[in-house]
């Protein structure tokens, strides 16, 4: 099914660009900030997930540890950054599907969307790709194109 709203992410800007526009737009843009956020900023890593190129440091916010106590809330960002070194394999592109699900699923369980749909693929040597469409009952859904979660995730 076709979005409403459709918004490629500049990274360079951190900011999405419409690429097609519905009648109204009241929160999208809010929306896909806090998708991007969501995705790019660095969730802590599980006890038992391996860490890239030698590092110790697990990462992510110590907000995190308390979100849900301290104000209802749930850990930030993704684990995503736990690919930065990986090659361009399936089981790649299944783990970083699994970690975008990871950090959206809290946008249907807090009732921000309805439910979403992803697909993430490599679209170019080394570009690892995922396209989201939001949706949110009776406004308009809204898709948003990361085209370079690789090189999103290292910075």
């Amino acid at each position: 099914s076709m979005a409403d709203i459709r918004i490629v992410w500049d990274p360079e800007r951190m900011l999405g660009d419409w690429l097609r526009v519905g009648s109204g737009l009241d929160t999208s843009r809010e929306l896909v900030t806090a998708v991007a956020v969501a995705l790019f900023t660095h969730r802590t890593a599980e006890d038992d997930d391996p860490l890239p190129h030698f590092a110790s440091d697990r990462r992510g916010w110590w907000g995190d540890h308390e979100a849900r106590e301290i104000h209802g809330g749930w850990p930030i960002g993704s684990r995503l950054w736990l690919l930065s070194r990986e090659k361009q394999t399936e089981e790649t592109r299944a783990r970083a599907e699994e970690y975008i699900r990871e950090a959206l699923d809290p946008f249907v369980t807090h009732r921000i969307c309805e439910r979403y749909e992803l697909v993430v693929d490599w679209f170019a040597h080394e570009r690892l790709g995922a396209e989201i469409t939001l949706y949110r009952g009776p406004r308009e859904s809204v898709a948003v194109r990361f085209e370079s979660l690789w090189d999103e995730v290292l910075n």
